[in-house]
């Protein structure tokens, strides 16, 4: 078996992190999780749509969530103008808000922080003011494309990463553990696994994070030691949702998704129990996919996956474009 290259484990992430997304849609957001199983069974293993009157109604399998779909404009963006852009993605996301009402229910599910930015952009707020105060995930999710494009130059992916998340997310805690999961994707793209990681999460990020917030980059390094230590038993597995917490707090995915991306091998197990272990799953899932996508590169996501994503061309020819360099 060949070796894995940057560009391998670049496309790996991006796609993953679809992928992620997209096999958490459908079962999103269960905190019963015998009601889980009743809907979907003991353990789902493929693409599934949303229950009827559930989150994501209308949507079909294979889908991507709305995060996935502004991911989809930072990812476009980036491979038309060969590097990231804002004012062309802030464009391309202007563009996208019209085609939403600000509800939840207004286009594929709208979460907090993109209705938040709706009624900044709305009343007229700059991008630079337009970020609220929400704690979910959707700026480290689509922060895997800018790894995987400046995997090759990790302090100019800090800040454009930063400047990223800051358009939708003003927490400085938050953006702070976004730019780390961030960084922590390049890391594996660049070779590397997530042991002992916090000295080089925190040199790359040191211009643009408070120094006050800095032991965040130490997280990535310390939930790995903790998976691969086989003294240490979750059983089973998918219980590390409850663990962590299965709401939608980044503090409670991202941690999840270092500990299932370096307890499991390979991408399929790994993600798998991501969804499965209900509540916020799908960005569980997001997050857990981009890791063990960045591992196992793109060859190691299995094809039914590839198959039975919907925007599957898209992603694949603009995701080429911009691992081109690597």
């Amino acid at each position: 078996m060949r070796e894995l290259t940057r560009r391998d484990r670049a496309l790996g992430a991006v796609v993953g992190m679809f992928v992620g997304d997209a096999l958490g849609l459908g079962p999103h957001w269960y905190y019963d999780l015998n009601e889980l199983r009743a809907d979907y069974g003991d353990w789902i293993t493929d693409y599934r749509p949303p229950k009827p009157g559930r989150y994501h109604d209308g949507c079909k399998a294979g889908d991507v969530s709305q995060t996935g779909q502004v991911s989809l404009l930072l990812l476009a963006s980036l491979a038309e103008r060969g590097g990231y852009d804002e004012a062309d993605f802030t464009a391309r996301l202007d563009e996208f808000l019209q085609t939403i009402d600000g509800t939840p229910q207004g286009g594929r599910y709208t979460d907090i922080a993109m209705r938040e930015v709706w009624q900044a952009r709305k009343g007229g707020v700059p991008w630079s003011e337009a970020a609220g105060l929400s704690d979910s995930g959707e700026a480290a999710v689509r922060g895997v494309v800018l790894a995987a494009r400046y995997a090759n130059e990790p302090r100019e992916l800090a800040a454009h990463a930063m400047a990223n998340i800051r358009l939708t997310h003003a927490e400085p805690f938050v953006a702070a553990q976004s730019l780390a999961f961030i960084l922590a994707v390049c890391r594996l793209i660049r070779g590397k696994t997530l042991e002992k990681s916090g000295k080089s999460l925190m040199g790359w990020a040191q211009k643009e994070v408070d120094r006050a917030l800095i032991d965040v980059f130490l997280q990535p390094g310390l939930v790995h030691e903790a998976a691969v230590d086989r003294d240490i038993l979750v059983d089973p597995p998918e219980r590390i949702a409850q663990i962590y917490g299965l709401a939608c707090q980044l503090g409670f995915m991202v941690p999840a998704a270092y500990w299932l991306s370096s307890r499991f091998a390979d991408f399929e197990t790994a993600v798998l129990t991501a969804v499965n272990g209900g509540g916020n799953n799908m960005a569980r899932a997001c997050l857990t996919g981009a890791l063990s996508g960045a591992l196992n590169g793109l060859d190691g996501i299995p094809k039914r996956f590839l198959d039975g994503l919907r925007d599957r061309d898209e992603i694949l020819a603009n995701a080429e474009k911009v691992v081109a360099a690597l």
